[in-house]
C-alpha cells in the first residue's frame, strides 16, 4: 500500500488547467534561495489530500503540472514525464513545471 500522500489542486482558468501537486509535508511551509523564494500555500496547492496511486493518475493524465516536493518529482522523473535538467532545488526541495504539448 502506498506511504506517500500529497495535496492537490487544480486551477482552471480558459482553456488551461494547471495542476498542482506538492508533497504533504512541504504544505505550509516557504523556501528561499538567493532572489528565490517560494510560499508553498495551502491556498495554492491545498485542497484534497491524495495518495500515491492518484498522483501517478494525475501526472499520466495532465497537461499542465506544478510539482513541488522530492516525492512527486521523482514519481515523474520515474514516470519519464521530466528531465533531469529541468528539476530546480531550493533548499533541497525539488520543483519543476511540465507543459505537455500535444500533437
Amino acid at each position: 500500500m502506498p506511504s506517500k500522500s500529497f495535496h492537490f489542486r487544480s486551477i482552471n482558468d480558459r482553456d488551461i488547467n494547471i495542476v498542482n501537486i506538492c508533497d504533504n509535508e512541504n504544505i505550509g511551509t516557504t523556501i528561499s534561495e538567493g532572489d528565490y523564494e517560494i510560499e508553498i500555500s495551502e491556498d495554492y496547492f491545498g485542497g484534497t489530500i491524495i495518495d500515491e496511486n492518484q498522483a501517478i493518475e494525475l501526472l499520466k493524465k495532465s497537461d499542465t503540472l506544478n510539482l513541488v516536493g522530492n516525492n512527486i518529482v521523482d514519481l515523474a522523473i520515474t514516470l519519464e514525464l521530466v528531465s533531469l535538467e529541468s528539476i530546480k532545488k531550493i533548499e533541497g526541495v525539488s520543483f519543476v513545471l511540465i507543459y505537455k504539448f500535444l500533437q
